[in-house]
């Protein structure tokens, strides 16, 4: 037996069988002698048995069985065929003829015939039950009921295991009967990632946050420096901030806008580098250059000029010069020394007494010498730092003048004071204690011995004299006072005039606010002084202690050397009058002063320059090297400081900068002195002089001039608001000019009105005339004039007002709105003067000669053309019509079938599909195209058209040679049929049948496969089991929770559930719920897993039953039977042991006598005091207690129970005491008051129970929780009334929310106040609204801020200046409404109009004063002359000969004139011709040969006037009357022609 593809083949061997147990072998013999029965017995007897025999081994599969398929098999099957066999033989019968006429016996051979069988096989299709593909049956299952493993049974890479329960080995990263499940990685130990653990299919990665990297285990995270690779993407440094990368720029760098690229800072341009020539900008720094002889200073700014070193030709005895010799190249050059002249020899140098010429810059005393001149000073005077000024000595700054006790400093001098109760000793310095009557008489003379005396204030504020005499006359040493001052209400100064306020550069008042404190390097009454040269620090107490021409910071004291000189104290340096090296070579600087150290130039202190220092900075420069230039206002200073450039001012300045005039209040120096006028009344800022106001519509001194426009008021002082219009100088009510209306008179008249105070209605004007608001007139558009614009412009002119003369020529209309010309058949040009070129005729020469058949010209009127053979047409443009050709298209086409035909020689041209000399026959088949030259190429059997070559396809077929079947959804002809077919299914192209995909089944696959079947038409049964539900295309099963298996036939095995049981459930005493995996627990388990006992004290299922046991410590878990505890007995063990037994379940027997109790707990004879019973289980009967309860109790109050044992009183929960008759104390409760009591918040308890009695606003078991919101009250009972506040739960009373007040927290806080409790008090500024909850401000119109302090910042305005300005052309926005206020020149809302033709300035209120139509410039009024004008105003026209633009070009028109705006020559009657040079043509005259002339006939016309020269006996104007006789064939021919004049006259 072979099995193999579904076919089963029998090899059958001539008399052999396979025979089994129970079948029946064949004969060996021949078939001839076969038992007929079996023969008889038909086809197929031998199959049957062979395959009984083969699959009698095991049941056989069936139709039903789990996982068995139908299976159709083509099979050898054998047949018995009957065949009739024949054979012959002698037969012996009686026949006539035999002799005698007898019948006689004869032998004859006779046929014989049987019949056989023989074995056919033929190959028969049988319907046969197999196992489903992936399915297998073992151990006589009934069906096939385990899973083979095959190509397809494993998915994600799975292999076929061989063997076990598992089907298939799952790879990493999958599970699963068939590997279909993913393995989350990241459930276990987030998957050993250190921070997210990323699950993939099949697999998992890592990730780290932002700013680290995955490590190379994969798990790890390292943080990123992201400056290490590619320097974060910086230019030049990066620093890492926290993983990410930022970038810096090395000094002299800007980073870059986009964050990482460094880009070079030109100091320069940014004006940073400060220095003094030249600054030359480098890569991220810059550096300072000098002129030509110039250094750079030790600061690296500053230049300083270097002095020339003396060579050539001063080298050799100094070049015979005395003194200086400079080399040039014409020779030594001799000069003097500061303070000498050269003389008249060249060579020598007399002194300069500058003393005596004046030229000395001393203040007090010049000392001359040779070669210059010293000043000196009085005594009580020093030299100041600028060798020339003299400065008073303070000798009360060193040491109090050595005065015991007041030191006053006066100018060039000083004096001593004493307090009082002393006076001045002989020494003029020591102060000696009065007696009684020198005191006396010191008080009655009025003075004082010292100037503080008992005031606050320093004694330099008094002013002191000596020498007052006594009363004896004779004079006293004592220093008197002359007068006090004494200075109130915080004031301080000589004329008590300064305030704190007045304290300058960071100085501040004194705690007795009576004077300023000044900081380190400031002086003076109010600190307005630098510290004078040599001194710094606070009270210019520091002296200076730099060398070599250094000088110190007023304020730090710090040195600042000059350049070639180093140090801290600039002590590096040459002393005064040397330089070099060594500083062994002299200079001649002025009071040898110091000098570079290296080069010898002198170094002028700050304020001097020349040579020798001896020149002080000119006016308005200051500073080292008179370098710096002054910041002063120039015409408000008297004087710039040429040392350090601060500034005087002029009276009526103030200021850094003498750059602010005194406030309104305030005159004179300083602006310190305050007016004395009244109130309203102006003081002049230099005198103090009161100006009285003048009254209202006048200014001026003497009030004498009226207010200038827009202005008016008291002075003057108040400016006009009506938008450019004037106003009454007295009242500011605005003059509206005409066209204009309001109170501010920004607005047109309304349409319809115009003139002062839009009071005049406009009358209507025509053709969109509009109505001018000012003057009423219409103003009409180009093209129309008159009073309504109804009237076009006359001829010759056009435009607007039709000021524009037109420049038509040949008797050209000319259009009254443009301009332009209309020019007569066969002119064109802008101005009709120019005949048409060749090639054209027509209207404006708009037509071509198109005579492509002719000789190519036309008339330039008419157009008409001469045609050559094939063509016709006015201008031979048209070949011959269809159908014709030949000259004059006279000769008709033959051609058919829509051949050409040739418009000159008619020869045909076929079309596509024809040929044949008419083009009369069909292309034969298999050819198509121009002359049948194409092959035709169409595939199956389609056909194809003679004309275009396309395909005639056959139904099912598409594409250009029909090789396509019909595509997606179509069938049939031209597949213009639309396939039935859904779900999927396949269409046959050609009938439109359709294939049905696996799940779907009916002719056009919309019948769903029942439940219960799959696949292609729904012709597999579906193997699933249960609830399971079938896929109706793969047939796969999805089972319910709890099922699994291919046929979902298994249910899930113990510790399985879920779907696809594949949750695996740990139920140690219970069982798990399929579906759900919960467990199910035994009687006497709990928990999620069934592994937690039943507490004591409860048993059965879920535990939920309480054990009933009086005396046992437990109770079995499953059942609850009870464990009595020994002396017990009963279900409920609440039996005592029956008499005579005890101990553990009662089963000892008592060994008492008689009638003696047993102790049911310990078999003891005789029970213990206080117990009774036969057992001994009973307490004694209330009222006894002791031994066999003999005693009887002595307690009988209502609160005491006597203790069965002792007999003792024991009182009742809530008493205590000896006779139990106190009540427990309060806290306390229960039996003997020994529980304290556990109530919260105040709550009170019951001395019996311990229940609470909780106190108002709290409530609970032990009054530990606050009343529920909007509750309060005993037991929370009542309800609040605090609206969005807050209650309290005791009283009710309600804590309101900020913003609110009052009882029941229902109003809001009143205006001014805001916040809780409305304590706080709002600052809003301006009509600012505040918020009654937070206090912040809504600002009203024009402000902003917190406060709404603050005016809107310009471009903004409205509420809270949230709106942003609409103003154009740089229009300025009332801050409140943003209404803007225009610049001259435009108006509108937004300013976006410009003025109207017209007018200018602001408001464009004002009219242009132009003349001739000019318009005028916006802004500034200026009148923009047309072409032909000039003049301020356009009034003058241009002179005779000029013309265009401001008159600027010349005519070139010989005589004759030209017009003033193009230049056109204006050609005198008779004349024509661009330059008029040309004479009138016989028919024309008049100016420009313009007009036609009207004479008749031959007669001539007058070329200027156009007057006609008759010619014989004619006569009349235009020569039209007289004449010679008519005869009568002239009259007839007359008549004719509807003419007077004969034939030969006309001709």
């Amino acid at each position: 037996m072979i099995w193999g593809s579904g076919l089963l083949l029998l090899l059958l061997f001539p008399c052999c069988c396979c025979c089994c147990r129970g079948c029946r072998c064949c004969s060996s013999r021949r078939s001839s002698l076969a038992p007929r029965s079996a023969m008889r017995a038909g086809p197929a007897l031998l199959l049957p048995a062979l395959l009984g025999c083969a699959l009698a081994a095991g049941p056989r599969l069936q139709r039903g069985m789990p996982n068995v398929c139908p299976v159709l098999e083509l099979a050898l099957v054998g047949h018995q065929e009957p065949c009739i066999q024949s054979f012959s033989r002698m037969v012996r019968m009686w026949k006539q003829g035999c002799t005698n006429r007898r019948w006689c016996v004869s032998y004859e051979r006779r046929s014989g015939y049987y019949t056989v069988y023989k074995q056919v096989y033929r190959m028969e299709q049988q319907t046969v039950y197999k196992c489903c593909p992936g399915w297998a049956q073992q151990d006589n299952e009934p069906g096939c009921l385990h899973l083979l493993c095959s190509a397809g049974t494993c998915f994600n890479g799975g292999k076929c295991s061989g063997g076990g329960s598992q089907v298939c080995q799952c790879p990493a990263g999958f599970q699963g009967p068939r590997c279909q499940y993913d393995v989350n990685e990241c459930t276990t130990g987030n998957g050993g990632c250190q921070d997210r653990c990323c699950n993939t299919v099949g697999s998992y990665h890592c990730k780290c946050p932002a700013g680290q990297k995955l490590g190379e285990d994969g798990k790890s995270c390292a943080v990123i420096d992201p400056c290490t690779s590619g320097n974060g993407g910086c230019s030049q440094i990066c620093q890492n901030e926290r993983g990410i990368a930022k970038c810096e720029c090395h000094p002299g760098h800007s980073l870059a806008a986009d964050k990482k690229s460094c880009l070079d800072v030109d100091e320069c341009a940014e004006g940073r580098a400060r220095c003094a020539h030249r600054c030359v900008n480098t890569p991220g720094s810059f550096s300072c250059a000098c002129s030509p002889g110039f250094e750079l200073g030790a600061d690296g700014r500053r230049c300083y000029r270097i002095e020339m070193e003396i060579v050539d030709s001063c080298r050799d005895g100094n070049g015979g010069c005395e003194h200086g010799c400079e080399h040039t190249a014409a020779g030594p050059r001799c000069s003097c020394p500061r303070g000498h002249r050269l003389a008249g020899d060249g060579k020598t140098c007399t002194d300069v007494d500058e003393c005596e010429t004046g030229e000395s810059c001393c203040s007090q005393f010049c000392i001359n010498y040779a070669g210059g001149y010293e000043c000196a000073c009085k005594a009580g005077f020093q030299l100041s730092a600028d060798g020339c000024s003299c400065d008073d000595v303070d000798e009360c700054h060193l040491d109090n003048g050595n005065c015991d006790h007041f030191c006053v400093n006066s100018l060039g001098s000083y004096e001593c004071a004493c307090k009082e109760g002393y006076r001045l000793g002989d020494s003029r310095w020591a102060c000696v204690a009065l007696g009684v009557e020198e005191a006396d008489a010191e008080e009655a003379a009025g003075l004082a011995g010292a100037p503080g005396l008992q005031f606050r204030g320093p004694p330099q504020l008094l002013h002191l004299t000596l020498g007052a005499l006594a009363e004896d006359g004779d004079p006293r040493g004592e220093l008197t006072l002359v007068h006090r001052v004494v200075c109130l209400g915080d004031t301080f100064g000589q004329d008590c005039s300064l305030r704190c306020e007045d304290c300058l550069h960071g100085g501040r008042c004194n705690s007795e606010r009576s004077g300023c404190v000044c900081p380190p390097g400031r002086a003076g009454v109010i600190c307005n002084e630098t510290c004078p040269p040599g001194t710094f620090g606070r009270g210019c107490a520091g002296v200076c202690r730099c060398q070599n021409g250094g000088w110190c910071d007023p304020g730090t004291g710090q040195c600042h050397c000059p350049p070639g000189v180093l140090g801290q104290l600039c002590e590096d340096g040459c002393p005064k009058g040397f330089f070099g090296k060594n500083c062994n070579k002299p200079c001649n600087c002025a009071n040898k002063g110091h000098c570079h150290r290296l080069y010898g130039a002198c170094l002028c202190d700050p304020g001097l320059y020349g040579r020798f220092c001896h020149l002080t900075c000119p006016r308005w420069a200051f500073g080292v090297g008179c370098s710096e230039e002054c910041q002063c206002v120039k015409e408000h200073t008297l004087e710039c400081s040429p040392r350090d450039g601060s500034c005087t001012c002029q009276p009526g300045y103030h200021g850094k900068k003498c750059h602010k005039e005194c406030t309104p209040g305030f005159y004179g120096a300083g602006c310190k002195l305050k007016c004395s006028c009244p109130p309203d009344v102006l003081c002049d800022p230099e005198t103090g002089a009161c100006k009285h106001p003048c009254p209202a519509g006048f200014h001026g001194e003497k009030c004498h001039l009226s207010c200038q426009p827009g202005s008016f008021g008291m002075g003057c002082r108040q400016r006009c608001s009506c938008g450019g219009a004037p106003c009454d100088p007295k009242t500011g009510q605005c003059v509206c000019p005409a066209g204009k209306t309001g109170a501010t008179c920004e607005q047109d008249c309304p349409d319809g009105q115009w003139g002062p105070d839009c009071q005049n209605s406009c009358k209507p004007c025509a053709n969109g005339g509009q109505c001018n608001r000012e003057t009423g007139a219409c103003d009409c558009p180009p093209g129309y004039t008159g009073p309504s614009c109804s009237d076009t412009c006359p001829d010759g002119h056009y435009g607007q007002s039709c000021l524009w003369l037109c420049s038509c020529g040949s008797s050209a209309q000319c259009h009254h709105v443009t301009g332009e010309c209309s020019c007569p058949p066969g002119w064109t040009g802008h101005d009709c003067k120019h005949p048409c070129s060749s090639g054209h005729w027509g209207q404006d020469c708009a037509n071509s000669c198109a005579c492509d058949g002719g000789d190519g010209g036309c008339d330039p009127a008419t157009g008409a053309c001469s045609c050559q053979p094939g063509f016709t047409g006015q201008h031979c443009q048209l070949r011959c019509p269809e159908g014709s050709f030949g000259p004059g298209c006279e000769s008709s086409c033959q051609c058919q079938n829509g051949a050409a035909c040739d418009h000159v020689s008619g020869a045909c041209t076929c079309t596509a599909g024809w040929t044949g000399t008419f083009c009369e026959k069909a292309c034969p088949d298999g050819f198509f195209g121009i002359d049948c030259h194409q092959v035709c190429k169409c595939k199956n059997a389609a056909g194809c058209d003679h004309v275009l070559g396309s395909c005639h396809c056959l139904p099912g077929w598409l594409g250009e040679s029909c090789e396509q079947p019909c595509q997606e959804n179509s069938y049939g002809p031209g597949c213009r049929s639309t396939c039935q077919c859904h779900n999927g299914a396949l269409c046959h192209h050609e009938t439109g049948t359709c294939l049905c995909s696996p799940g779907w089944k009916g002719a056009t696959c919309q019948e769903a496969c029942p439940p219960g079947w799959y696949g292609a038409n729904c012709l597999q049964r579906c193997l699933c089991h249960g609830q399971a539900t079938c896929d109706p295309v793969s047939g796969e099963c999805q089972c319910p929770q709890g099922w699994t298996g291919t046929a979902c036939e298994l249910e899930c095995g113990a510790g399985q559930f879920g779907e696809g049981c594949e949750q695996n459930c740990s139920c140690q005493h219970g069982v798990c719920d399929q579906p759900s995996g919960k467990c199910l627990c035994h009687a006497g388990w709990t928990g999620d897993h069934c592994d937690v006992g039943c507490p004591p004290g409860f048993f059965g299922e879920r535990c939920e039953e309480r054990c009933d046991c009086a005396h046992s410590r437990s109770c079995h878990p499953q059942t609850g039977a009870c464990h009595c505890d020994r002396g017990w007995r009963g279900r409920h063990c609440d039996k005592p042991c029956l008499p005579g037994r005890y101990g553990a379940g009662c089963a000892r027997r008592c060994r008492c006598p008689a009638g003696r109790p047993c102790h049911h707990l310990t078999g003891t004879c005789g029970c213990p005091p206080g117990a009774t019973g036969h057992g001994c289980h009973k307490a004694c009967p209330a009222g006894t207690y002791g031994q066999d309860c003999q005693g009887v109790c002595q307690c009988s109050a209502e609160n005491q129970e006597c203790h069965p044992v002792t007999g003792h009183c024991s009182c009742s929960p809530g008493y205590h005491g000896a006779h139990c008759h106190l009540r427990c104390p309060e806290g306390t409760y229960g039996s003997n008051c020994q529980n304290p009591c556990k109530c919260m918040n105040g709550g009170q308890c019951d001395p019996a129970s311990g229940t609470c009695d909780c106190a108002p606003g709290f409530i609970g078991a032990n009054c530990s929780k606050t009343c529920p919101e909007s509750w309060y009250g005993k037991d929370c009972a009542q309800p609040c009334a605090c609206g969005k506040g807050q209650c309290d739960p005791r009283t009710g009373e309600c804590a309101c929310a900020p913003g609110h007040t009052g009882p029941a927290c229902q109003q809001v806080c009143p205006q001014g106040q805001y916040g809780p409790n409305c304590h706080g008090t709002c600052t809003c500024q301006n009509g600012g609204i505040c918020d009654h909850v937070d206090g912040n401000c809504t600002c009203g119109l024009g402000w902003t801020g917190r406060s709404c302090e603050k005016e809107c910042l310009p471009g903004k305005y409205g509420a809270g200046c949230s709106l942003d300005c609409l103003c154009q052309h740089n229009g300025t926005c009332d801050r409140f409404t943003g209404c803007c206020s225009c610049p001259e020149g435009f108006y509108g809302h937004s300013c976006e109009h410009r003025c109207p033709l017209g007018f200018y300035g602001l408001g464009c209120l004002q009219a242009c004063a132009c003349k001739n139509g000019a318009s005028c410039d916006a802004v500034t009024g200026q009148c923009l002359c047309p072409l032909g004008y000039h003049g301020v105003h356009c009034e003058k026209g241009c002179a005779r000969g000029w013309f265009g633009e401001g008159c600027q070009h010349q005519c070139d028109c010989g005589d004759a004139p030209c017009d003033p705006e193009t230049g056109k020559c204006l050609c005198p009657p008779g004349k024509t011709g661009d330059k008029c040079d040309i004479g009138c043509r016989p028919d024309r005259y008049g100016p420009g040969c313009s007009l036609r002339c009207q004479c008749a006939g031959r007669s001539r016309c007058n070329p200027h006037n156009g007057n006609c020269a008759c010619p014989g006996s004619w006569r009349g104007p235009t020569c039209t009357e007289g004449g010679p006789p008519k005869l009568p064939f002239y009259e007839e021919q007359a008549q004719e022609r509807g003419s007077i004049f004969p034939r030969a006259l006309q001709q």
